[in-house]
Parts: C-alpha cells; sequence; structure tokens
C-alpha cells in the first residue's frame, strides 16, 4: 500500500520544497520576533510539544521574565484571537492552551490565534516585555523566532519517518535545518551514554545542538472524591499515544484503560460508557484516571461526573532535560527580563 501513496508523497513534497525555497530566497517574507521562542515539530501526532512549553514557561518565570503562551487552538469552534482565561471553555479555546492557563494562572498570559503574526503584535501591544512561546509554529515560516527548537520523539524520531501519506512527516527531513537546537522527547529513564551518542550521531548533519527529554509524572491529584489506598485505575485517555503513561502506571498498579483519538471531544455517552466499566471495580481502592489535557475537556461533565459518584483523579505530567545546564543557559539567551 505504501509503495502506491509514493506519487502523493512526491507531489505533496515539490509543494512544500518549493514554499520553502521561496522563504529561504526571501522571494516570501518572515517577520522576525526577538524574544520569542519556537516550538515545532517535523511530524503529526503527539511529539512532547507541550511539557517542553510548559518546562520553557516556568525557565520564563525564573529567569524574571514575562512569558506568554500563543497557540493555535487547535479544536477549537472559534476563530481569531483571543485570551485565555482560567474558567474559559476547552471548545473555545483548544484543550492544551486551556491545560497551560489552568496549570500557571496568572503567572503565564495564554492566548489563541490561528494567524501567528496578528497573536504575535497583540501580545506584543498588551505587553511590550513578554517573552512569548510559540507552539506548533516550525511550519509558520510567516514567523521567525529568536529561537527555534525542534521536537522529535524517541521512538519515531524524524529521521527514521517519511513525508505524507506514505510517513508522518509535514515536511522533508532537510527542514530540520532550520532549527537552532533539536529536543529529543519521551526518551527511557534507562538510555546509556552509548544510546545517546549514537542518536547524536544521527542528528549531527544538522549541525545544532542536541538535547533529550524524559517524562515526569508527579502525583496524581483528585477531580472528585479521594481514594486512601489505590490499587486499581481505569485509565481513561483522549490524547496521541498513552503507552509511555500506561507502562509507567503499570509497575504499581492494575490497569485497564479506554481510549480515544487526540483531542477528542467526550460526549455523554462517553462518560456513561466509563462509569458503566467503572462500575465493575471496587470503589473503595478504585480511581479513573485521566490526563491533564483531558480533564480540561471532561470539566463540561463535572454535574454528571459528581452524581455518578465515582473518584476521578489526573495525572500531571512534567519532564527533566539531560544537559539541563546548557538548555537553561540557551532559553536564557531570549529571556527578555521584566
Amino acid at each position: 500500500m505504501r509503495y502506491f501513496l509514493l506519487p502523493i508523497s512526491w507531489i505533496y513534497v515539490s509543494i512544500i520544497s518549493i514554499r520553502n525555497l521561496f522563504f529561504d530566497l526571501k522571494v516570501f517574507s518572515s517577520k522576525s520576533i526577538e524574544h520569542g521562542i519556537g516550538v515545532g515539530n517535523l511530524s503529526m501526532g503527539g511529539t512532547g510539544k507541550s511539557p517542553l512549553s510548559m518546562y520553557i514557561a516556568e525557565l520564563v518565570i525564573s529567569n524574571q521574565g514575562s512569558p506568554a503562551l500563543l497557540s493555535r487552538g487547535y479544536g477549537r469552534g472559534t476563530k481569531g484571537f483571543m485570551a485565555v482565561n482560567e474558567d474559559s471553555l476547552s471548545q473555545d479555546v483548544g484543550d492544551e492552551p486551556l491545560m497551560f492557563k489552568q496549570r500557571f494562572g496568572e503567572k503565564v498570559d495564554v492566548y489563541v490565534c490561528e494567524n501567528r503574526i496578528l497573536g504575535g503584535d497583540k501580545i506584543r501591544a498588551t505587553n511590550p516585555k513578554s517573552t512569548i512561546i510559540f507552539d506548533d509554529v516550525f511550519q509558520h515560516r510567516k514567523i521567525k523566532t529568536s529561537l527555534s527548537i525542534l521536537t522529535t520523539p524517541h521512538n519515531t524520531p524524524f529521521f527514521k519517518d517519511h513525508v505524507l501519506p506514505v510517513g508522518r512527516l509535514r515536511e522533508p527531513r532537510i527542514g530540520a535545518h532550520r532549527a537552532d537546537c533539536i529536543v529529543v522527547t519521551k526518551c527511557p529513564e534507562s538510555l546509556t551514554d552509548s544510546e545517546y551518542n549514537t542518536i547524536r550521531n544521527k542528528l549531527s548533519t544538522y549541525e545544532v545542538p542536541v538535547f533529550f527529554s524524559h517524562i515526569k509524572y508527579s502525583q496524581m491529584i483528585p477531580i472528585r472524591k479521594e481514594v486512601q489506598s489505590i490499587k486499581n485505575i481505569l485509565l481513561v485517555t483522549g490524547i496521541a499515544n498513552p503507552s509511555h503513561l500506561i507502562q509507567h502506571l503499570k509497575d504499581k498498579y492494575k490497569i485497564q484503560s479506554i481510549s480515544f483519538p487526540d483531542h477528542h471531544a467526550f460526549t455523554m455517552k462517553d462518560i456513561e460508557k466509563i462509569h458503566e466499566k467503572f462500575d465493575t471495580f471496587d470503589p473503595k481502592d478504585s480511581i479513573i484516571l485521566t490526563t491533564e489535557k483531558d480533564k480540561v475537556r471532561l470539566a463540561k461533565f463535572d454535574v454528571l461526573i459528581a452524581k455518578s459518584g465515582a473518584s476521578w483523579y489526573y495525572q500531571p505530567i512534567g519532564i527533566s532535560i539531560h544537559d539541563k545546564a546548557q538548555f537553561e543557559s540557551l532559553i536564557k539567551e531570549h529571556v527578555r527580563k521584566v
């Protein structure tokens, strides 16, 4: 089947390559954004951009900066520039921007706008000293951030992938040359020095610093009804790939899972299905666990969840960076102090 898709892939590559060439030759113009940090990827799906963006926001705060995060707001039913508040609805602003805002509160200004130039201009008009973190901006060539970070997951790195529709790449691998650094995300903690070096060698052709990040899960937080001793978990996810979380939980608990597509818009039927499944569990030592991102999409069912009496929790996510000092030094260069 893959071979039949090759002609389509070649046409797609040709179009993208011509577009990129025009930007490189300055036939198409780009707007430079000082104190702007872009986080993006070459491939479709979850590459770990969101945890990295949150990590960067924390670094900006710790370096006396004023972080603002700008996202398209994937899946929202609105258009244009909008500020995200803690009580915004995920269907209006997107799940990830709302997750950011609920995580940081007043410490980070969060906005959504499909036009990144317009969004950046409006943020700077409101807060001229902001350090803007642009989420998923690598293919937005009309914007040129002062620091461009390319993410690629450890288990499916872009250098082993192919362009759509044969593979999952949005553009050819050569596009990675535009990055100022590459972060290999979702690395296992057990990665050896030899394995680090093998990946670095694979990426050496791009002549930029290469960093590695590891997922960190903190303590599960109750949404409804705390359980003293947890033994069984019904894991409910609507993310690109829950396998890392499942593996983490399997070490401590008995796990059953219900998986939905990434950014899934939960329905009342979904909630009823989840509760029906949970009714087969012993409520004394069992919980329903969801992700921090899914939590914001489930919020509209708070009344139904409360009425069920089920113990719902969510799992916060973070990262640690290998060569942390070097990465933090790089970020610090692009923070505008206030």
